[in-house]
């Protein structure tokens, strides 16, 4: 197994953050519109998650933890996010709303930071509490699925409902649990997650959507991948495997409500027509709108550089909207690279792009290196799964995407940085690595 870059403590915390991840995860959209009072619970619970790291860190009495390499990239993210904020003169509640999701980066240093003082148990214990929060989204989705009529009999929660599924988001989730069973099957338990692998594959191919499928079929030829690779390198059985899974996908897909969608953009025989209109319908939709964000954006220097920033409806102004639907209370294009490039222009697009790049440049660095940790690899999956989501849908423009997403993706930052930097000091002739530990974001 890969070296998780960690200390071996005896810390049995948690990661922080991990409280806030799990409730989103299990319940998606319908969750994150609930509130105490006047606040979200997933901020309230992301703000007593800050508050707590803090509180620790200031009783703890010790020196500071040096902060190294990504955290520049998110750092000026957020001021770029929090300058475009405060030129903000009209409807400062909606321009709020629309900077929360660049401000959810900020997690990334609080999930980065708690991961290097945490030991294995404290790992062991973080994943235990988001894998009940997956079953918990299974159970539901499982319900919403075969139930839709009691379903719409269950309260209201904003403008949603309760186990109301959200299909792109929700579908990515499960696609996570699958990757994360195919993980945990190990001698004499293969009926159990097993089970559970199949039960989450089958409840997302049942939905109609196919960026959550994609993320789907990615869980799982990376969790396919971790298990059959050796230590250290990708081996020929890895391949043949991660062949074989890919295989099944392709002769599942045909028989899914999502599969037909997805084969429908080529006007396959496999799909009906009313399946191939529909799907190349929203195909055109998308890339209209997308055409017609950038295109705006594009036609004043100004909105080019920096964006329009928070608060205006860029997709209206655009006409982006109209092939999606005017009306209905769409505000973004369906892509979060078209949404930063309108928000924040060149400037914030080429920020988030080099962050991306290099989460992914990390994340296949950590899949060719073979088996990490378990909590490692359930980052990967919530990388790869949100991700690929987000790029066909509204997924990190949403709290309840934008936060397990950046989560994640600073333990897998952190992680990397200080896997290197202790292979760095080990490798000096007469380097004594001390057990305290630097953070490295």
């Amino acid at each position: 197994m890969a070296s998780s870059g960690r200390e071996s403590t005896n810390d049995h915390r948690l990661v922080a953050g991990v409280v806030v991840v799990a409730v989103l995860l299990t319940g998606g959209r319908w969750v994150s519109h609930m509130r105490v009072g006047p606040l979200y619970i997933g901020d309230l619970l992301l703000g007593a998650a800050f508050l707590h790291a803090v509180t620790l860190r200031a009783l703890s009495g010790k020196r500071p933890d040096r902060v190294y390499g990504p955290g520049v990239l998110v750092g000026l993210l957020l001021v770029v996010t929090a300058l475009r904020l405060l030129g903000t003169e009209d409807d400062v509640r909606t321009a709020a709303r629309d900077a929360a999701p660049f401000a959810y980066a900020a997690i990334a240093h609080l999930s980065a930071s708690a991961y290097q003082r945490v030991g294995e148990a404290g790992g062991r214990r973080t994943v235990r509490m988001i894998h009940g929060g997956l079953l918990l989204h299974l159970a539901w989705m499982v319900v919403a699925t075969l139930a839709p009529r009691f379903v719409a009999t269950l309260p209201e929660v904003g403008n949603t409902r309760v186990f109301e599924i959200r299909t792109d988001f929700d579908v990515a989730v499960l696609g996570v649990l699958a990757g994360l069973s195919i993980l945990r099957i190990r001698r004499g338990r293969l009926w159990l997650h097993g089970s559970v692998a199949v039960a989450a594959l089958v409840t997302g191919l049942a939905q109609v959507n196919r960026a959550g499928l994609l993320s789907c079929a990615a869980c799982v030829l990376v969790a396919v991948v971790f298990r059959a690779s050796g230590n250290g390198r990708l081996t020929a059985r890895a391949v043949l495997l991660g062949a074989t899974a890919v295989l099944a996908v392709a002769v599942v897909l045909p028989m899914s409500p999502a599969g037909q969608r997805l084969l429908a953009l080529n006007a396959t025989s496999a799909s009906s027509s009313e399946i191939v209109e529909n799907a190349q319908g929203t195909k055109r939709a998308r890339l209209i709108a997308w055409q017609q964000v950038v295109r705006y954006t594009l036609d004043d220097p100004e909105r080019t550089t920096v964006g329009v920033g928070f608060g205006p409806d860029f997709l209206q102004l655009s006409n982006g909207d109209l092939p999606i639907g005017r009306g209905i209370g769409v505000r973004s294009p369906h892509n979060y690279l078209v949404t930063c490039f309108a928000r924040l222009g060149i400037v914030g697009l080429a920020l988030v792009v080099a962050l991306l790049v290099r989460l992914l440049t990390v994340t296949l660095r950590i899949i060719r290196g073979g088996p990490p940790d378990e909590l490692t690899s359930l980052c990967v999956l919530l990388v790869l799964s949100l991700l690929i989501a987000a790029l066909l849908g509204v997924i990190l423009e949403s709290p309840f995407g934008a936060t397990p997403f950046f989560w994640a993706a600073g333990i897998l930052l952190g992680g990397d940085r200080a896997r290197r930097d202790r292979l760095r000091r080990e490798a000096q002739p007469g380097t004594h690595v001390s057990s305290p530990q630097e953070v490295l974001v």
